[in-house]
């Protein structure tokens, strides 16, 4: 009887042992991701602080921000003070690009027509030029794309704007705005959907969503008629 005492005893003992080792450990994992878990919430945080700010919200799929001007080949524009006019690509556009890795822009003090190249975005072996929407002259490319080609994805409405151009005149007041802005991007959503169907063979979202991932896999033909439809480059 003795000897099974002693035997669960320092059974006993051997587990409590485990399982201190074990919380030991657990406490030093859970110590060491503490500050990546805060760091995330963190980053969270300020990206859905970031767009409050902007007011940016999802339409049919897309980001859409309410206060800019939209043009058909879609880019936006913002004014500044004194009538500048940035311009930069909504989210359908940027659909066409997975990613952005070198970015070009105009000289200042080049003149565009409405129509012509403004800048021009490369991802991989995929070059898209994209025209500008209003006629005037080139104030400024936006240096920190051509830096970080990155932000024209991942700040599309915000800092990864393309570059700022003086107008020749308000005809861009014209252009969809606030709820014709919402409107125009839910249209465009479905035209997106429907040449992804009926002409490239890809069945449209579950709900009439916008089908995000068509970009990669129609292929070159397929894409190219995807930017033609919608950038109109």
């Amino acid at each position: 009887m003795e000897t099974i005492i002693s035997v669960l005893e320092t059974t006993g003992v051997f587990i409590v042992g485990l399982l201190a080792r074990g919380g030991i450990v657990l406490a030093v994992i859970a110590v060491l991701s503490l500050p990546l878990m805060l760091a995330a919430l963190a980053m969270r945080a300020a990206e859905e602080l970031k767009r409050r700010q902007l007011g940016l919200r999802d339409v049919a799929g897309l980001v859409f921000r309410p206060d800019l001007w939209y043009a058909p080949n879609h880019t936006w524009m913002a004014r500044r003070h004194g009538g500048t006019l940035v311009v930069g690509l909504d989210d359908l556009a940027l659909r066409l690009l997975p990613a952005v890795t070198r970015v070009e822009v105009p000289r200042p003090g080049t003149h565009v027509s409405r129509g012509e190249p403004i800048a021009t975005l490369f991802a991989g072996g995929r070059t898209l030029a994209i025209p500008s929407p209003v006629t005037g002259i080139v104030e400024g490319g936006n240096r920190a794309v051509v830096h970080d080609p990155g932000l024209v994805k991942r700040e599309g409405y915000g800092r990864g704007w393309l570059a700022a151009v003086i107008p020749a005149d308000e005809s861009y007041g014209e252009l969809p705005r606030g709820d014709r802005a919402e409107r125009f991007m839910r249209a465009e959503s479905a035209r997106w959907d429907r040449l992804l169907e009926e002409q490239l063979g890809f069945a449209a979202a579950d709900g009439g969503e916008l089908v995000t991932t068509a970009r990669t896999a129609v292929g070159e033909p397929g894409w190219r008629k995807l930017v033609a439809a919608f950038v109109g480059a």
